[in-house]
């Protein structure tokens, strides 16, 4: 009983510290006061005890929630406190759906918890960590996010079965379809053509029939198809013929969860998934697939092989291909869509590749983090992720036009056997994008590049973009990792960031304009994760992505 409410308070802390930060983030209506975060109105005052303050936003807290009624204060309980600030947000008595998606997210990060508290302790004393195993342990999720582990639709066997955290394994689901019925587009440059095909003669025995494809989906998604419309008159008229048996090929979850591994294919899936995760409906759109298939042609048009002559310790894990099922109705269902992603973590493996969210989440357990399990210098380790890691996304912008949407999670770090970088990988490639610059470069040998498909942007969006992910989410992120697990400054290794950036802004570039952005403004635009959730906005359906950012205080600024 003793452990179990240590593992609950543990879980309000880490649930409490992604929402306030999230919405630090967002507003300004707060005091700091006493070592207290104090929200206040003319009705209503609250605080949270500070542990630690972070120059970049990471924050710390202790369970220690107050209300404030004149000279008086007043114990409150995780519970409370969260229905007390929503309503206090609100400036009215009703209390918002978010409410439930955080006791949701917190009594999920409790259960993980609680099933990964032996399992975690061992994996941090493992001299290298498989590409799965630092997959699956980021068990606290998105550190900016009021819900970070919101799952809504999973129940309790969906969660131990299909989310990563949990470590579970299972099979595809596969049909075949008929041939009328599929939708494919593949990359220019990609010649696996049938690599359904492939992975189902790899996964089943069973002979494919005349005039179908086997067509994969993931097992959850396939339940949650059963009474789509579309899909029931496939069934029924025997288009769509579900195959019973089950495969050989066992397949886990990636931290993004949609997106399955198995370390005998050469490929991972990533699929559509009618689950909330975040800020959206986890469904792939037809023009995320699309852009996905144009990074693959964009990394063989003269340019993009440039970019990776120059940058030979850059990699992308491409997205060549995607199969889709048709309607009776002609139209593609995107709730069917499955895309195919390079897998090059199929068997012994010669150095570590450790998602960057992983190596910057701070320990679940407060023991151990990545950084201080292992034996290496703060500083060093940062130039290294600066020269090898951040820089080919600098110099991808500067002067190929090309903007990686390389967040904590899109980044793979490289590691050596000594624990330090000297390489990165990137993945999803969906939310790319490109300048003006990439555009007259690339426009020739890319087809797929079109002014009005959404992702060539001008120089405010595109320096916003990837402001918020390359140094907001991921390095600032690091930075806050580094200090706290290996008790150096904040305020030096920020100031290495900076000296990096005047380095690149006085050597000879096509393009400054992103680096005079990180050095030159006072703010800078991020997401805004908090009222997102909070107006319960679909992020992935917005039109205008920058609708749901806002400007905070930039700390590489000489002003600030």
């Amino acid at each position: 009983m003793k452990e179990n409410n240590e593992l609950n308070k543990l879980a309000e802390k880490h649930s409490v510290t992604a929402l306030i930060n999230s919405f630090l983030r967002e507003c300004s209506d707060f005091e700091i006061e006493n070592n207290e975060i104090i929200f206040k109105n003319n009705e209503q005052t609250l605080s949270i005890v500070l542990e630690n303050y972070s120059r970049v936003g990471n924050h710390s807290y202790l369970n220690i929630f107050y209300e404030i009624l004149g000279n008086k204060k007043k114990f409150l309980n995780f519970e409370d406190f969260i229905r007390e600030f929503l309503r206090w947000v609100n400036k009215n008595d009703e209390m918002p759906g978010l409410y439930q998606r955080i006791m949701e997210s917190h009594n999920n990060i409790a259960q993980i918890l609680d099933y990964r508290k032996q399992d975690y302790k061992k994996l941090f004393k493992k001299n290298s960590l498989s590409f799965i195993e630092a997959e699956q342990a980021l068990l606290l999720g998105h550190n900016f996010h009021p819900c970070p582990k919101s799952k809504e639709q999973f129940s309790q066997e969906d969660h131990h079965l299909y989310a990563p955290e949990f470590k579970g394994n299972f099979n595809l689901k596969w049909a075949f379809l008929n041939k009328e019925h599929l939708i494919q587009k593949n990359s220019e440059y990609f010649n696996n053509i049938d690599w359904y095909a492939d992975l189902f003669k790899q996964d089943h025995e069973t002979v494919i029939k005349d005039g179908y494809i086997p067509f994969p989906f993931h097992p959850w998604q396939f339940k949650s198809l059963s009474n789509h419309k579309e899909i029931k008159e496939l069934i029924k008229d025997k288009d769509l013929i579900p195959i019973e048996k089950e495969g050989r090929l066992k397949w886990k979850a990636t931290s993004s969860l949609r997106t399955i591994y198995c370390e005998n294919s050469h490929y991972m899936l990533k699929f559509s998934l009618s689950l909330r995760i975040t800020n959206s409906i986890r469904h792939l759109q037809e023009v995320e697939i699309v852009r996905g298939i144009q990074v693959h042609d964009v990394i063989n048009s003269s340019n993009g092989k440039d970019f990776l002559n120059k940058n030979k310790n850059f990699h992308i894990l491409c997205e060549p291909s995607f199969l889709a099922i048709k309607g009776k109705s002609s139209n593609l269902i995107i709730e069917t869509i499955v895309l195919i992603r390079a897998n090059p973590f199929r068997g012994q493996m010669c150095s570590e590749a450790i998602v960057l969210s992983t190596i910057a989440q701070a320990d679940p357990y407060l023991e151990k983090g990545f950084f201080s399990s292992r034996n290496i210098d703060a500083k060093k380790w940062f130039y290294l992720y600066l020269n090898y890691v951040l820089d080919p996304f600098i110099m991808a912008q500067a002067n190929h036009g090309i903007l990686f949407g390389a967040h904590q999670q899109n980044i793979i770090v490289q590691l050596n056997d000594k624990s330090y970088p000297f390489g990165v990988i990137f993945r999803d490639c969906q939310g790319t994008g490109y300048t003006s610059l990439g555009y007259e470069k690339m426009r020739q040998e890319v087809p797929l590049l079109d002014l009005d498909n959404g992702n060539i942007l001008d120089r405010k969006m595109a320096h916003i973009l990837l402001g918020y992910y390359l140094i907001i989410n991921s390095t600032f992120s690091l930075i806050n990792a580094l200090a706290i697990q290996k008790k150096c400054n904040e305020e030096d290794l920020l100031h290495m960031l900076v000296e990096y950036l005047l380095d690149k802004k006085n050597s000879d570039i096509l393009d400054k304009s992103f680096l005079d952005y990180l050095l030159d403004s006072d703010l800078i635009g991020q997401k805004g994760n908090f009222f997102c959730c909070l107006k319960d906005i679909n992020e992935n359906t917005e039109k205008n992505p920058l609708d749901i950012y806002n400007f905070i205080q930039n700390p590489l600024s000489s002003k600030f």
